[in-house]
């Protein structure tokens, strides 16, 4: 039932790339989280905030009673999460979603003909809904995940691939969980069991193998629709901005890659980073970068993994601007600040205009580096105009420490 997608506005690029970290990092969150109901309360918590609406909620399906039990949400008042149920008959959203498979969207409850509103939702003011289904790869059914809103009215198919994906990696989590904790009581009982813990920790190896692989997926999913989108399109200027989005979720997936590929889920080398990254783009970019060198000039150092990240967004945004305006060599420089990391990105061509603002600049690349940066005194991008050369320079507010 979901809705045809729409075309994507640079603010609704920004909040689809976003809702994607949203869900690797609910990833590297699940791998290190001790218990099942912590893995659901941020996986609730995501999917409210992953979709601009105040309310989620994890529906835990109950096969004696065929209802449904609130076993984790936010926005909600106390007394709701660990009590309140729902029915689980096709005649309900989440059950349709539970026995179906197939992601529900109500956009406007005061009107909705197809299912029953629940009381719960009509007591919290609540407009619209969306609800899929929680299945791990085994088929095995845990539930619902429902994100709710008392304002929007536009949740579409970007956001159901958002909540699905979510859902599909919480549904791996609650799968190696249970299978956690039910070791850990044998452990209890036998020293025996103790070469089954070697065998977790291969599972938990294969939780973000898997984790990766389904971000990927999703990843490649947004880019086709964005590519199919273009190809419909008449428009050269509307055709090539779609074109772009498309190339910058590429750019995204290299990214993941790049991060995952690290070995670790808390913390990955910049300098090795960086460079292979650098090479992707050899991949991604071929037809500008042939004959050009891609240069780094950095100091190995360990950055945490929520700011990788945006640092690998930035650098891909500034490198593909040298490469499509500038000239000969691209140089990339990262120096770590006390108050955060400098990149700094040159070539050898001849400079901005003397016009120039990067702060007023009406692309969609600058506007992508201004707000990632996270800059506190608002003065993210700067162009050196000090050198003949193209040299831009941007200030992040992560990574600090000197």
């Amino acid at each position: 039932m979901p809705e045809t997608a729409p075309s994507l506005t640079a603010p609704e690029l920004a909040m689809r790339l976003q809702q994607q970290e949203r869900v690797a990092a609910f990833g590297r969150f699940a791998m290190q989280a001790d218990s099942l109901q912590a893995i659901l309360d941020e996986a609730s918590k995501v999917a409210a905030e992953g979709l601009d609406a105040r309310f989620g909620k994890v529906l835990e399906y109950e096969p004696g009673e065929s209802t449904f039990l609130v076993r984790a949400g936010v926005g909600w008042k106390d007394g709701v999460v660990g009590h309140a149920r729902f029915g689980g008959d096709l005649a309900s959203p989440a059950g349709y979603a539970f026995r179906t498979g197939l992601p529900v969207i109500s956009n406007h409850l005061d009107r909705e003909e197809r299912f029953r509103t629940p009381a719960l939702l009509v007591e919290h003011d609540i407009r619209s809904a969306i609800n899929v289904l929680i299945q791990a790869g085994n088929g095995e059914r845990f539930g619902v995940l429902e994100g709710d809103s008392t304002d929007r009215h536009d949740f579409n198919a970007h956001d159901v691939t958002f909540l699905q994906t979510l859902a599909n990696t919480l549904a791996v989590a609650v799968q190696a969980q249970k299978r956690q904790d039910a070791l850990e009581a044998l452990l209890g009982e036998k020293e025996a069991l103790l070469q089954q813990n070697q065998t977790l920790l291969q599972e938990k190896d294969l939780l973000m193998k898997e984790v990766h692989h389904r971000v990927k997926n999703s990843l490649q999913l947004v880019r086709s629709m964005l590519t199919m989108q273009a190809y419909r399109m008449t428009n050269p200027e509307s055709k090539h901005l779609i074109e772009e989005a498309a190339a910058r979720v590429m750019a995204i997936a290299a990214i993941h890659h790049r991060l995952y590929d690290g070995g670790s889920i808390t913390g990955t080398d910049i300098a090795t980073y960086l460079r292979g990254l650098l090479d992707d783009m050899e991949g991604l970019l071929p037809n500008i970068v042939e004959g050009r060198s891609l240069e780094l000039n950095v100091t190995p150092f360990i950055l945490d993994a929520d700011d990788i990240a945006p640092l690998g967004l930035i650098t891909v945004e500034l490198v593909t601007n040298a490469l499509k305006h500038g000239a000969g060599s691209v140089r990339v420089a990262v120096h770590r600040l006390a108050s955060g990391l400098e990149i700094a990105v040159s070539d050898d061509g001849g400079g901005f205009p003397p016009d120039f603002d990067p702060t007023s600049s009406a692309g969609l690349g600058m506007q992508i580096v201004a707000a990632l940066a996270k800059a506190e005194d608002g003065d993210a991008i700067t162009v050196d105009t000090s050198v003949a050369f193209g040299r831009v320079v941007v200030r992040t507010g992560f990574g600090g420490g000197g």
